[in-house]
């Protein structure tokens, strides 16, 4: 069953209670879809997410807060503030989407902009905007605890979402915090909150998620988590602060990049002694609304120089970034600096690998001390990067160059060939040259930014597969089942991105689709066949391809990559693994084939559309 949602007039101080029409719901169920939909209907070309009126969709799933297992997922849709052709879909866990639901509410809708900052306080029915000029210029974990402290009680613990300075300050990449531990950090969400003047939403629910047959719902749940205790890749105890475990087998795959990208040598040994750290460090695996995974972690670094630092979140792609890729080789170094990302509010992929293009001209004598600000960016100076980072969320010296982005910052010195992108921005996924389906979907298929929407465990090598779509995962010398794998694998996971689960507990599972339609006829009445399910993620790809249009995207636009990324790699043990531009176009065209798409114009065809009853559809304002 379905439950409304709260808009919010951040200009007017107007909160309104939404219904959502019944046929809505059923044709783009919640989440991303419902999210991708609303959009659709209030875009315009040229808006910006920083733009008053651009509007910013919170929003949970159906599934969301109930027994189903891992039911944690919530999702933030909006224009995409670093790539404004594209959407943000930025998906978070935790506590907060689920006590949402708990309060009442299946989402917030965000309009206009406060005069001063602001955060949201949600307490079941009472919703309340108060200051929080007392709490702007705090990074994300004070803004945490000094709200939970301040509204919660043990019986009524709250959740919060929150931004940090670099949201605060519109810096390139800014992500949402929750709970200390969680990111939404794609499509630069925390800049989208930022330019409202929305510090954070606390909320705390105490009634129970409605549900259309609750003791239904509850037979599919003990099937769902029995299932996934004897799934034999990675039941939910052995995922437990997975973030930090899986890192050095990456790393042994040739998956995790050493020195922006040009030494792959660097990011096994990165990955050996991680592992060796492991053993030593005191890890806590994190967990969120009913989930036995815990794949987070909060953990107390006992090695190096670093000794004693205590760090929350979900680890691995934040610690690439901030370690080997930046020749910092010392784990416990790479994981008190992901901490302070993640603190400050940014995405793993774009300050830092702003900065690791800086070290990388520098070690190549291209700029000096005079175009740093007299900082030393030579490779593994961790306490250069440390000061650099805290200079781009004040926007000062060369941090205020860096805060403006990837592909600003290359031209402004003239670097423009160290720049390593997607479509003018970072990347926070790995060394993806060394699976080809990973950096095909994040370049082409994604329809927010270089993220995912396809099936990683496909992605990622042959021991993964997806047994309801007769899909095993990909041997990385193999470039030819690139395409269809992406195009049906897309159609399944933009699907459950509607249902409010974590995409760990649906990946890889025989009968998932039959059991996930069954899930959402016990929570809403709604009758949907697994055939049903793929058939509307293949609406929403489309329906997402449709909004990119009207925003401007262009066909050619799936081929600005940086060059370095559409090149073999020349060692390590990901060796002659990679996708070429003629390969990447060759791919591109067939993914389009599968869709029925205009490799002229992107555009889907008429008789696509027609079949998804998607002909007639309005986008944009009228």
């Amino acid at each position: 069953m379905y439950q409304p949602l709260l808009s919010v007039d951040l200009t007017r101080g107007r909160l309104e209670s939404l219904d959502v029409a019944a046929a809505i719901r059923q044709r783009w169920i919640g989440g991303t879809g419902l999210g991708i939909y609303l959009l659709s209907q209030e875009i315009r070309p040229g808006i910006r997410a920083t733009d008053p009126e651009c509007p910013v969709f919170i929003l949970t799933g159906p599934l969301t807060g109930t027994e189903i297992p891992q039911s944690s997922d919530w999702v933030i849709v909006t224009v995409n503030a670093d790539l404004p052709t594209h959407i943000c879909a930025s998906h978070c866990h935790g506590y907060f989407g689920a006590r949402l639901r708990q309060a009442g509410w299946d989402g917030i809708i965000l309009r206009g902009r406060a005069a001063s900052p602001t955060y949201l306080w949600i307490r079941d029915g009472d919703v309340e905007l108060r200051p929080a000029s007392a709490l702007w210029g705090l990074d994300t974990c004070e803004t945490d605890v000094r709200l939970r402290e301040a509204l919660g009680t043990a019986d009524r613990p709250v959740s919060v979402a929150c931004i940090g300075p670099a949201g605060e300050q519109l810096v390139y990449g800014a992500s949402v915090r929750a709970e200390s531990a969680y990111g939404a950090s794609q499509g630069g969400a925390g800049i989208a909150w930022g330019a409202k003047n929305l510090k954070a939403i606390a909320v705390s629910g105490s009634r129970p998620v409605p549900l259309a047959d609750p003791g239904g719902l509850g037979r599919v749940a003990e099937r769902w988590l029995q299932v996934l205790r004897d799934h034999p890749f990675k039941p939910p105890l052995a995922m437990q602060a997975d973030g930090l475990r899986v890192m050095p087998g990456l790393a042994e795959r040739g998956l995790v990049p050493g020195r922006h990208f040009t030494d792959p040598e660097a990011g096994v040994r990165w990955g050996r002694r991680l592992a060796e750290d492991l053993l030593r460090w005191r890890i806590e695996a994190v967990g969120s609304w009913n989930c036995e995974m815990a794949c987070h972690h909060r953990t107390e670094c006992t090695t190096g120089p670093m000794a004693g630092a205590v760090v929350s979140g979900y680890g691995g792609e934040v610690m690439e970034e901030l370690g080997p890729n930046m020749g910092i080789e010392d784990p416990g170094v790479a994981l008190a600096l992901s901490g302070e990302v993640d603190r400050l509010g940014m995405g793993a992929g774009w300050v830092p690998r702003v900065v690791a293009m800086l070290m990388e001209a520098y070690s190549e004598g291209e700029i000096g001390l005079a175009e740093t600000g007299g900082l030393d960016l030579r490779w593994g100076n961790y306490e250069a990067v440390l000061e650099l980072l805290h200079l781009t969320v004040q926007r000062r010296g060369l941090g205020a160059l860096v805060a403006r982005g990837l592909r600003e910052t290359a031209r402004a010195l003239s670097i423009e060939q160290r720049a390593v992108h997607m479509k003018g921005i970072g990347f926070n996924d790995h060394e993806q040259r060394a699976a080809p389906m990973m950096l095909f979907q994040s370049q082409v298929a994604s329809g927010a930014g270089p993220t995912w929407q396809s099936a990683i465990s496909l992605a990622a090598g042959t021991s993964g597969s997806e047994p309801d779509l007769g899909l095993k995962g990909l041997d990385p010398h193999d470039l030819e089942g690139i395409a269809d794998a992406t195009f049906r694998s897309q159609c399944k996971k933009l699907w459950e991105d509607c249902l409010g689960v974590c995409y760990f507990a649906t990946r890889g599972i025989a009968g998932i689709l039959l059991m996930e339609a069954e899930a959402l006829q016990c929570a809403t009445g709604q009758l949907l066949t697994p055939q049903d399910a793929l058939l509307t993620g293949e609406r929403l790809i489309n329906l997402q391809r449709l909004v990119l249009l009207h925003l401007g995207y262009a066909a050619q636009d799936d081929f600005d990559i940086a060059p370095r990324l559409v090149e073999k790699i020349r060692s390590g043990p990901a060796a002659g693994i990679g996708l070429t531009m003629e390969e990447l176009r060759s791919v591109r065209d067939q993914y389009y084939a599968c869709l029925g798409w205009s490799t002229a114009t992107g555009a889907p065809g008429r008789s696509v559309l027609e079949r998804l009853g998607l002909d007639d559809l309005r986008i944009g304002r009228t």
